[in-house]
């Protein structure tokens, strides 16, 4: 069967599993996409992993301007296959926070470290909130205790720096920032003490969004204690 009697196939499954309700509810919320089923995450993924690993498949899917079927490339796909081009290409797509999260946390996690470490490093850097929030996610995700300290200082650097210079700190960005700073203060307990420093100085910041970041650290640092 080929790839477009596979999409076929795959979308007719999706459709089964409609839920206008949600669909409703998304576009009072300002969610809109240009055709969306409502189908919920769980969903998609467990049905998308049945065609998976497909990279060709991926590509087809992503390509459509449906929401379930745009989700279903990114279980789908082949994370070896996938290189840096291909994730610029994806992140160009980015509107809504759940189309960031499905792409990082079903795909680009699994990228070899080498294609998506300097990718998150240039979203981060990007100036577009969904990329920034992108690279965060996928930075936090990727990062172990052999990737480069170099590219780590960078990202940390970077963050922490989104941070302070904001007069008005996305919500996503912030959530992104935690994530990162989390998952750097868990792998390195060097990272762990300037995090908590970190928490000090945003503690009495001017902006409520970045105060609020702080909080959020504070409570959740306790955690990996």
């Amino acid at each position: 069967m080929d790839d477009t009697a596979l999409m076929i196939r795959l979308l007719g499954r999706l459709r089964k599993e409609m839920n206008g309700a949600v669909v409703e509810t998304m576009r009072q919320c300002g969610v809109n996409y240009p055709l969306n089923y409502g189908v919920s995450l769980i969903t998609i993924r467990d049905i998308a992993k049945e065609y998976a690993p497909n990279h060709s498949l991926a590509q087809l899917l992503y390509k459509q301007q449906v929401r379930e079927l745009k989700f279903a490339a990114a279980w789908i796909d082949d994370p070896q296959q996938v290189d840096a081009e291909q994730m610029r290409r994806w992140a160009d797509d980015f509107v809504y926070t759940e189309q960031v999260e499905q792409a990082v946390y079903a795909l680009f996690r699994y990228v070899s470290p080498s294609v998506a470490e300097p990718v998150a490093a240039e979203w981060i850097e990007s100036g577009s909130t969904m990329k920034c929030y992108a690279g965060l996610l996928t930075a936090a995700a990727v990062v172990t205790p052999q990737s480069e300290k170099d590219w780590i200082e960078a990202i940390f650097d970077a963050a922490d720096r989104i941070a302070g210079d904001s007069v008005d700190l996305d919500c996503n960005v912030a959530r992104g920032i935690v994530t990162l700073f989390l998952k750097l203060a868990k792998i390195f307990p060097s990272y762990r003490d300037r995090v908590q420093k970190i928490v000090a100085i945003y503690a009495s910041a001017d902006d409520a969004a970045i105060r609020t970041l702080s909080s959020e650290l504070e409570w959740q640092l306790k955690y990996l204690e």
